[in-house]
């Protein structure tokens, strides 16, 4: 069908446009390619090929899914059907529309990346070195940081306060001797608590 080769040249020319990523989250330190960059590379090539993507929010037994269907404008019959599971965010001080908007965009755009073939290489476990082990001290931070993120008062410190401050926070809480760290602790659950007021 002349579907796979509009979507293959779609690909290529997305490809050998180099796209730099226009996103950068400052709190995890890496750069990513906004739901923006994404619909307006693939509306591009879309109109180029002539080709239409259509996506869908839906929800069955198992919970949401993504719809997206790629369609041949020239042959309308001739269509790619792809889907994938997704989850609606639990976010802190929105609402359920608000919730189910963002689980629209994000699922789009991971879509779309997926079909367009635009790769981000900073989800990729194997771009890392793994071989490397950790110092046992660092691996300790890691794991009582996960045991923190599931507290419910850190959680709401994370969502609702000044990251740069919380970002301060976290920066003593990891140089300092090991008798200051529930300090530590303790004044972001108590300045998540007092925002949560």
């Amino acid at each position: 069908m002349e579907i796979y080769k509009k979507l293959l040249e779609a690909r290529l020319s997305i490809s050998a446009k180099k796209v730099k990523k226009d996103g950068t989250n400052t709190f995890s330190n890496y750069d990513y390619f906004t739901p923006v960059l994404v619909a307006a590379l693939t509306s591009d090539v879309c109109k180029e090929f002539n080709l239409l993507s259509l996506f869908s929010l839906k929800k069955d037994e198992h919970g949401y899914y993504g719809e997206l269907i790629i369609v041949n404008i020239d042959a309308p019959k001739e269509q790619i059907v792809t889907q994938m599971r997704t989850e609606k965010p639990s976010i802190t001080a929105t609402n359920n529309a608000q919730q189910m908007g963002g689980c629209e965009t994000y699922t789009k755009r991971y879509m779309l990346m997926s079909a367009f073939g635009i790769a981000d290489n900073s989800l990729d476990f194997d771009g890392h070195d793994n071989t490397k082990s950790q110092p046992i001290e660092k691996q300790k931070f890691k794991k009582e940081v996960s045991e923190w993120l599931s507290e419910e008062g850190f959680k709401d410190a994370m969502c609702m306060s000044n990251v740069e401050e919380l970002r301060g926070f976290l920066k003593e809480w990891i140089t300092a001797p090991k008798g200051m760290k529930k300090e530590y602790k303790d004044k972001i659950t108590e300045h998540g608590k007092m925002l949560a007021l």
